[in-house]
């Protein structure tokens, strides 16, 4: 935890709890940069996609109920999608992430400024959009889109917004004061800001950006009230039944299914993880050895499942992996360390070197906004130069690298690249624009 605050790579609350007591709580970093609030055990924090634990929860108790059945096709309960979609999926396929509905932000429609979003159901016209990706129940795959879904069945059944739902189905219940839902990134007392970690330059905060939860995300919650809600669904029935219980952990995503509940308990742990610009949170528990593992942070996605994963590590008697700034920071600092004909010969070497996969070119993309924000035209030059050779498909980095060249007023070189942005993605706007302007 020191070397984490140390590196700046982790800000929020950690606990371990075995047996009945904590093992160890720390509170590290802030919650309000701008207002200097530290973060503390109370403070709220977004746990993201670990929503669709409780999303879950619910569906599984109007199924216990009566209202609904797991094996009710979606369009019993869903007006206006394809017939492929209404007459084939199940809810139980939308639970197990074997819909083959994908995520309703990969939509070319999807515009979420441009909607006033006030619970599940506005979500659907994107995801009533979405074709199948396979056959319902050949496979499983990861689904934002199926999560909402259910928080819209829930909805629809329950005559509520999900928000009251899981009000009065779960946190009433477990004595959850600390937890709440929002459809948006807002600033709510005791919440902690989000903070935009792995992107070098000047900390951000993701109050602006347009991010969405409806079923698939949007809780906040607190060590104390997470703590309450693993206690309930391991020790007790005030949720789910033991076989209900089993189901819910018996997920295709998770590496082991059981019998029993019994042989779940005696053999099982799992960890379940959420992540957005400016949140990531974990949540674990070890059957076998009684103990909880539970990692909130306001920084970036990736933040608490790097805690985590070395928490455990020394929990096992293992040595920690040590401790690293995300990708783009690296690649930032080297640049202004060592300078673009460094960086040109070097960058491969050095990622081996210190073991930073380069799978997403995200990291590249935010090193470069920080590097053209300052207007550092020669490494902005030498980055996306990388960038686009990497990811020779990806318009920004075609647009961003023809700002770049602008910088130096190398006006050749960036009609270029923005001629090539038109040719990956004709009619692209921005290289249009700056095209007619070089004319």
């Amino acid at each position: 935890m020191e070397e984490a605050v140390a590196k700046d790579v982790f800000s929020g609350n950690v606990l371990v709890f075995k047996d009945g007591q904590a093992l160890y709580r720390k509170s590290v970093g802030m919650a309000d940069y701008e207002k200097a609030l530290p973060n503390s055990e109370a403070t709220q924090f977004g746990i993201g996609s670990i929503t669709k634990l409780f999303t879950k929860i619910l569906i599984l108790q109007l199924a216990a109920e009566g209202k609904v059945s797991l094996d009710d096709k979606l369009g019993k309960h869903l007006e206006g999608f394809q017939a492929e979609v209404a007459d084939r999926v199940t809810l139980a396929h939308l639970l197990r992430h074997e819909s083959g509905l994908g995520h309703y932000y990969e939509s070319p429609e999807f515009n979420p400024d441009a909607v006033e979003v006030k619970s599940a159901t506005d979500f659907l016209p994107w995801i009533r959009q979405e074709s199948l990706l396979f056959a319902p129940g050949t496979q499983a795959e990861y689904s934002n889109s199926g999560y909402v879904v259910l928080a819209a069945i829930i909805e629809k059944v329950e005559g509520k917004n999900y928000t009251d739902v899981l009000k009065t189905r779960i946190l009433d219940k477990l004595g959850m004061t600390s937890t709440g839902f929002s459809y948006r990134i807002n600033n709510v007392p005791g919440k902690a800001v989000g903070y935009l970690s792995n992107q070098p330059g000047p900390r951000q905060d993701n109050l602006g950006f347009p991010l969405l939860g409806g079923g698939d995300g949007g809780i906040y919650s607190s060590l104390g009230d997470l703590l309450k809600l693993d206690q309930s669904l391991t020790d007790d029935n005030r949720l789910l039944s033991d076989p209900d219980k089993l189901r819910l952990f018996n997920d295709p995503l998770f590496p082991r299914q059981f019998e029993s509940w019994d042989a779940l308990k005696k053999e099982n742990r799992f960890a379940v993880a959420g992540g957005a610009p400016g949140v990531s949170a974990v949540y674990g528990h070890n059957f076998p050895k009684n103990r909880t593992v539970i990692v909130l942070s306001n920084y970036d996605e990736g933040s608490a499942e790097m805690l985590f994963q070395r928490i455990g590590a020394i929990l096992n008697n293992e040595s920690p992996a040590p401790l690293q700034p995300s990708a783009s920071k690296f690649i930032y600092s080297l640049l202004k360390e060592k300078g673009p004909d460094y960086f040109t010969q070097n960058i491969e070497r050095e990622l081996d070197a210190h073991h930073y996969p380069l799978d997403d070119d995200m990291v590249l993309f935010f090193a470069g906004q920080a590097l053209l924000s300052e207007q550092k035209a020669d490494e902005a030059i030498a980055l996306y130069q990388f960038y686009t050779r990497k990811f020779p498909r990806i318009v920004v980095a075609w647009n961003d690298l023809g700002d770049a060249y602008l910088l130096k007023n190398e006006r050749e070189s960036a009609k270029k690249c923005f001629q090539k942005a038109l040719e990956i993605r004709p009619g692209n706007p921005r290289a249009q624009e700056n095209l007619d302007k070089l004319k």
